[in-house]
């Protein structure tokens, strides 16, 4: 009887945690699209060029999410 509930409670603290890993995952590249998308509108409205900024800066957030969810993976694969 013992084993079974050390089974749920292991069970259910690894799908938290992977809950949470997939929560810090999305938030970072969330982050990275909101601080490019306003930086895009700023330069736009700053230079007048209407896409330009915008399109070009949530390209480049984008890229930047992507390299902090590489980061983050490679920093918890090393920690094991």
């Amino acid at each position: 009887m013992q084993n079974k509930k050390d089974d749920k409670s292991e069970s259910s603290g690894s799908s938290l945690k992977g809950l949470s890993f997939a929560y810090r995952i999305s938030s970072e590249l969330l982050a990275a699209l909101i601080v490019s998308v306003i930086l895009g509108l700023l330069i736009d409205k700053f230079f007048d060029t209407k896409p330009i900024g915008l399109i070009s800066l949530i390209i480049l957030g984008f890229l930047a999410g992507l390299l902090n969810i590489y980061r983050l993976i490679r920093r918890i694969e090393n920690h094991k």
